[in-house]
């Protein structure tokens, strides 16, 4: 890396002053409803001379996260603070830790006399169920996000507050992350349920479950992240004890030093891991939790245990989020189902969310008021009570059609007779499924894309089973739902289910 050692190779500071007090008193908390009005001096005095570092930094753009113990922007002096740095060329953005109980509205009118720094500041808001109610979060936090502010929202995962969490989950606005926080100090482990529940919360929850070793060879820590405290001192990440330098007494760093730790235990400490998977799902802004939600102008789904769950039926919580990404985005379906097999598993209301679509494996394809049949010929000879067979037709042509066939020996007889034939065969008995030869589900989606001009990096396919993962590999987004098939979840860029999309993406240029 250029500069390394040297404080200019720095791209990403947090930030925490000396400030340890909180209007809160949650339980679990050591900061809560503590008031040191002289800490609170030295704090504003230790943060207006790190602001001042920045306004005269020379090395390239930054990006900052401001950490503290306890709530800071209840305090004046941060929210000034971050308007001045937030107003800097050389900030390319900035975000705070926040429980949000500072006056919203005063800090938006503080902001007016510049609004477009409104698209730099950031906000993680962390949610406590002893001090505050649902609603009253969630309204602060639409404030600011109704007006451009980019913001990410959590909780701690515990399991007497699953209610509550499923709540506030239910009343955000989809297009907005909620991370969940494992639990630490729980007297028992977290049961297999509870650990369901806070996935669906949260797709990510399993990294925070488990965190990560620390691989110092593989850290930003120390070479373009650092940490910063109230008197300048200097380490790779929050969680590490050993100093490599100090912000206002030079810029050597000591990239020598390791951070001595065996596990990286919190989220900031194992997102400056560069191997880790959080990069590819969210971006270069996993360094504030907040998604980098690339554009997506066309989404596909499966349906077969992609849209629908163990039982067949499509979950309350995907269908709220279709109908919602509907409005933005055209979707499609991209299945191995006919037209008629699709609408009744979704149902018709659901099925007229989707704009067309690859059907029967690209057998038939929808989209625009066109259409593009590759038909098949029945058997007609095929006959009898071992036998029962069902054609899917579109304007009077066969498209795929299946047979039952009980008896081996005949079913023998009909595959040797389809070998023949420009056909696909699907066998798994006693069933038997065609359609034509040069049907796909891959060919299908990009023949789609073509026509209405989806370029393919702006696209995002989603499956569960390996069979899906040929149409999903040519475009740059793909995505497994949680229960998918190991290979899947290996090969896919993101592991999403649909209804924690839109917190990911963007559907709105």
């Amino acid at each position: 890396m250029a500069n390394e050692g040297s404080l200019f190779s720095v791209r990403r500071i947090y930030y925490r002053g000396k400030l340890n007090s909180c209007n809160y008193a949650c339980s679990y908390c050591p900061f809560g409803k503590k008031s040191h009005p002289a800490s609170t001096m030295q704090d504003k005095q230790a943060w207006n001379r790190f602001i001042t570092a920045i306004e005269q930094w020379e090395g390239e753009s930054l990006q900052l996260f401001i950490i503290p113990y306890g709530e800071a922007l209840i305090h004046r002096y941060y929210r000034e603070g971050i308007m001045r740095l937030a107003a800097l060329p050389q900030v390319a953005g900035i975000s705070c830790q926040t429980n949000l109980s500072f006056p919203a509205d005063e800090w938006l009118d503080e902001l007016q006399a510049t609004p477009s720094l409104r698209g730099k500041i950031k906000v993680w808001a962390s949610f406590h169920p002893e001090m505050t109610s649902v609603e009253r979060f969630v309204r602060q936090l639409h404030i600011l996000h109704n007006v451009g502010i980019q913001v990410c929202a959590g909780a701690v995962g515990n399991p007497s507050a699953k209610k509550l969490l499923a709540d506030l989950r239910n009343a955000l606005l989809p297009d907005i992350y909620l991370f969940i926080n494992a639990m630490q100090g729980l007297k028992s482990p977290l049961s297999d349920e509870d650990i369901r529940f806070f996935t669906q919360l949260d797709n990510l929850f399993e990294y925070d479950l488990r965190n990560a070793p620390a691989q110092w060879e593989k850290c930003s820590g120390g070479r373009s992240a650092c940490f910063i405290d109230w008197k300048g001192d200097i380490f790779a990440c929050p969680r590490s004890k050993v100093k490599i330098g100090n912000f206002y007494q030079s810029q050597k760093l000591d990239t020598s030093l390791s951070c001595q730790r065996k596990v990286c235990d919190c989220y900031i400490a194992f997102s400056n891991l560069t191997n880790h998977p959080l990069h590819n799902i969210m971006g270069e802004s996993a360094f504030w939790r907040i998604p980098d939600k690339p554009l997506i102008t066309a989404i596909f789904f499966d349906v077969d245990g992609t849209l629908t769950d163990a039982q067949g039926k499509v979950p309350e919580s995907y269908a709220n989020v279709l109908r919602y990404m509907a409005q933005s985005v055209p979707l499609y379906l991209a299945t191995s189902l006919s037209v008629e097999q699709a609408r009744r598993k979704l149902g018709k209301t659901l099925f007229c969310l989707f704009k067309g679509g690859v059907f029967a494996d690209g057998g038939l394809l929808l989209y625009d008021e066109q259409s593009r049949c590759l038909p098949v010929e029945l058997l007609l000879d095929v006959n009898g009570e071992s036998v029962k067979m069902t054609a899917h037709s579109y304007e009077g042509q066969v498209y795929k059609y299946s047979m039952l066939v009980y008896e081996k020996e005949q079913r023998e007889n009909i595959l040797s007779r389809l070998k023949a034939k420009p056909y696909q065969v699907f066998y798994k008995p006693p069933l038997i499924t065609v359609v034509h030869k040069e049907a796909g589900k891959k060919k299908g989606v990009l023949h789609i894309c073509k026509v209405l001009a989806f370029p393919l990096e702006q696209v995002l396919i989603v499956g569960n089973s390996q069979k899906d993962w040929e149409m999903m590999s040519a475009v740059t987004h793909s995505c497994a739902v949680m229960n998918s098939e190991p290979f899947l979840k290996d090969h896919a860029r993101y592991t999403l289910n649909p209804d924690r999309l839109p917190a990911f993406f963007r559907f709105r240029k």
